[in-house]
């Protein structure tokens, strides 16, 4: 054999594994001060397809393809760490070495199975691509594939982290990969299928191995210690294969963790404190100190956490899962969606019936924002409290629909049953989600006058406040059909004219009495906002000036009112409506009233109304914005 195979064999053989050792000595191998522990990783690792776990949409497909003679050349293993990839690679080339073979069943006892298995065997060749990326080891390995296999049927090639390859290597590769001699099998492991070329990808069968599912991970345990002699706790067993996140390797490297720190029986206690990691009982009783609005109990917790020196990011972690859990199992109730054993399952859909589903989705969002500062900041503690505080002093949610009763009763001058214990808002704790204080939404009464403001619903202009998604349903009419829309400036302001309904001096125009077509040009402008009151908005100020010439001039409040309403569909609309109603064509022509009387009332009359505590409350409980201010007799009911 040529001197580059040996050498490619030689390196090989070490990344495989390491010594030769004899048939039947798996587990030993001389040390200078005795025997080497061989760790339960290896010694549990499985030699059928039938004893791997929780991949049977793989090793079921492989031993048919196997049996039938309907076996491909080239494999793609991807999946996480610790599912199986590499150890269902050893078996596929076990069972086409077999001497018995090839067989979906290798006999595990032949020279063939025996070398397979324990990594010296010159007919399967195990790379690590992590280490050995670069065109020449490649081109090495190349060089062997034309030879015949030593002893067995086929060579057998097991690439693993083959997503390390580099550019050039890969290039390299294509050729052999998609037309290899008939001995040759390739098989390459990845745990990143997403960075291999489609060139690469398109030469083999892909097999996507997926996570261990935590009933699968306790069965496995269970059997290991078993074999170990000795016994364990299902509920310990549980814990060590949610730590595991679906890999059976980091499982089985946790058991062995245990095992050596504790002697006879495994229970929770013992794997708490040999992993050091949090009692899950602290998740329920957060929970349930939640629900009861138990602030002192999460603190008290959490300050046991640090007692223990646990992680708190971790912790954070769990609790989110577990908050997960709750709301699947409360908004689903299928159990197969929990990744859980059926007892720790029990538990939680009987704590699940007493949480309501949007308590669970608000704590989700507060802790999730927590715990993703936990992981930058240099104080997790305070973090972590300060995240439980707010979830455990949320207030109540209370249905939109009483709160647009509410709303509206206030809006109209009446009392809403509002109560400390009922709070309107749900999203923030404290007075920020209740919005303005009593005080700020006791009604007041004001008398009417000379000099003085009207009361609610006489002229007052309200805010059209939008959202998303507005409610339905009948609104209440802030005032009485066909009484006076007249009103006096606030108390804190002189009075003013002001025009249409009021009076006020006009630019260009001597007169201070309206037009007698006013009356007219009002109905036209109810229509005109009656059919979208956001458009013709800046009309709810004007004042008729005159009629005369085809021409119709109308005050407005400002340039900006000028520019939107000469806008060309804006004025048809406007033109077409004064046609209707004044029985005859006529040009509008708007032009800006006189900033000395008008405009400083109009002014203050829409920042009262955008500075309502009931306009405040509306905008933060509906999350809305003010599109128009409107005097309540013109808005569009």
């Amino acid at each position: 054999m040529p001197r580059g195979c040996l050498a490619i064999t030689d390196v090989l053989e070490r990344s495989a594994g390491g010594s030769k050792r004899s048939p039947g000595k798996a587990g030993t191998g001389s040390t200078a001060g005795g025997q080497a522990y061989e760790v339960l990783a290896r010694r549990s690792r499985p030699q059928l397809f039938a004893e791997v776990v929780g991949q049977d949409h793989v090793t079921q497909t492989l031993a048919n393809a196997v049996d039938g003679g309907r076996l491909g050349h080239a494999f793609v293993f991807s999946g996480m760490r610790g599912v199986g990839k590499t150890t269902t690679a050893r078996i596929l080339a076990k069972a086409l070495n077999c001497s018995e073979g090839p067989t979906s069943t290798p006999c595990n006892v032949c020279v063939h199975c025996v070398e397979i298995t324990e990594g010296r065997s010159l007919d399967v060749f195990e790379v690590d691509a992590a280490s050995q990326t670069g065109i020449d080891a490649t081109r090495e390995l190349l060089e062997t594939v034309k030879y015949q296999p030593a002893a067995g049927r086929y060579r057998i090639y097991i690439i693993d982290e083959a997503h390390g390859l580099s550019r050039q290597a890969v290039d390299a590769f294509l050729k052999t990969l998609e037309e290899p001699p008939p001995h040759a099998k390739f098989i390459l492991a990845t745990t990143a299928p997403q960075k291999l070329t489609s060139t690469i990808l398109s030469r083999c069968q892909r097999y996507d191995f997926r996570s261990v599912s935590v009933v699968e991970v306790i069965g496995a345990l269970a059997a290991m210690v078993k074999g170990e002699g000795k016994t364990a706790d299902e509920s310990a067993l549980a814990i060590l294969a949610r730590e595991s996140g679906g890999s059976l390797r980091d499982a089985t490297s946790l058991l062995e963790q245990v095992l050596a720190y504790g002697a006879g029986h495994l229970d929770p206690s013992m794997v708490h404190a040999a992993l050091g990691i949090p009692d899950r009982e602290a998740l329920r009783s957060v929970v349930a100190a939640l629900q009861a609005r138990d602030a002192a109990t999460v603190l008290g917790v959490v300050d046991d956490l640090v007692g223990q020196g646990a992680d708190l990011a971790r912790f954070a972690l769990d609790l989110l899962e577990e908050l997960r859990h709750l709301t699947v199992l409360k908004v689903a109730s299928a159990a197969t969606l929990v990744d859980l054993s059926p007892p720790e399952i029990a538990a939680l859909e009987e704590m699940a019936q007493t949480i309501p589903a949007d308590d669970l989705q608000r704590w989700f969002r507060i802790l999730l924002r927590g715990q993703e500062e936990l992981g930058r900041t240099a104080a997790p503690r305070l973090v972590l409290e300060m995240a439980l505080v707010e979830m455990a002093t949320l207030a109540d949610l209370v249905p939109v629909d009483e709160l647009v009763t509410r709303l509206e009763k206030l809006a109209a001058g009446g009392v809403a049953q509002v109560s400390p214990s009922a709070p309107i808002g749900g999203s923030r704790s404290g007075s920020a989600a209740r919005g303005p204080s009593s005080e700020d939404r006791r009604p007041v009464d004001r008398p009417t006058g000379a000099g003085t403001a009207a009361p609610r619903g006489q002229g007052r202009p309200t805010a059209n406040v939008t959202s998303g998604a507005r409610p339905g349903g009948p609104r209440e009419t802030a005032a009485p059909a066909g009484k006076s829309s007249s009103a006096s400036p606030p108390a804190t302001a002189p009075a003013a004219p002001v025009p249409a309904a009021f009076s006020g001096a006009v630019s260009g125009s001597p007169k201070s009495e309206p037009s007698p077509e006013q009356p007219r040009w009002k109905g036209v402008v109810d229509a005109l906002q009656k059919e979208k009151a956001s458009r013709f908005f800046r009309l709810s100020y004007s004042r008729l000036l005159e009629v005369a010439q085809g021409e119709l001039r109308v005050g407005v409040t400002g340039q900006d009112a000028v520019t939107a309403l000469t806008n060309p569909e804006v004025r048809a609309d406007i033109e077409k409506a004064i046609e209707k109603a004044f029985g005859e064509s006529l040009r509008f022509a708007p032009v800006i009233l006189e900033e000395s009387g008008v405009v400083p009332r109009v002014a203050d009359l829409e920042k009262e109304a955008r500075q309502d505590p009931v306009v405040k409350l509306g905008l933060e409980l509906l999350d809305g914005k003010i599109e128009a201010v409107l005097p309540r007799e013109k808005r569009g009911e």
